[in-house]
């Protein structure tokens, strides 16, 4: 067997190489992370309900304003259109159209609240966006009472 040490070498080094591009991608991303807290209210309207005994399942859409605000001190006041489906009990899921009451721009929440507790523990994850919001990402939890709620997360605007 003829081992080419500089083979090997190079190989390696290219593998550290590429480690390292992945690690500083990884770091980039958590250090422009903005933390923030956040507040809204609002209602579930157009519902439809479907239930049998004690087991109801509910679809319908939520409207309401969220206030954010981010940990470098800028706020931002969404209206939301929200579309869901719980089940008593068991809790529920959707997405929301985050729309900036300031513009036409908007992000996407996706979301999911677990139905076994009252009040009830949700988490959410921004996924995409329009002009300012393009490219926008975070995570957040929130404490839902009957349609407010506050909560925390990061969110990420493209930079």
């Amino acid at each position: 067997y003829n081992i080419n040490l500089t083979y090997i070498l190079k190989e390696n080094m290219y593998m550290k190489i590429i480690q390292i591009i992945s690690i500083i991608f990884l770091l980039n991303n958590l250090v422009f992370a903005d933390n923030m807290t956040m507040k809204y209210g609002g209602d579930w309207t157009k519902q439809t309900v479907v239930a049998n005994g004690d087991f109801v399942q509910m679809s319908g859409a939520f409207v309401g304003t969220n206030v954010m605000k981010l940990e470098s001190g800028e706020e931002i006041v969404t209206n939301d259109i929200c579309t869901g489906i719980f089940t008593m009990g068991v809790g529920g899921n959707g997405a929301c159209k985050m729309k900036d009451a300031n513009s036409e721009d908007f992000w996407v929440l996706t979301w999911a609240c677990d139905g076994s507790s009252m009040p009830t523990k949700c988490t959410g994850e921004a996924i995409s966006g329009t002009g300012r919001f393009e490219g926008v990402s975070g995570k957040m939890t929130w404490i839902d009472k009957s349609g407010f709620g506050e909560g925390q997360g990061t969110f990420n605007l493209k930079k």
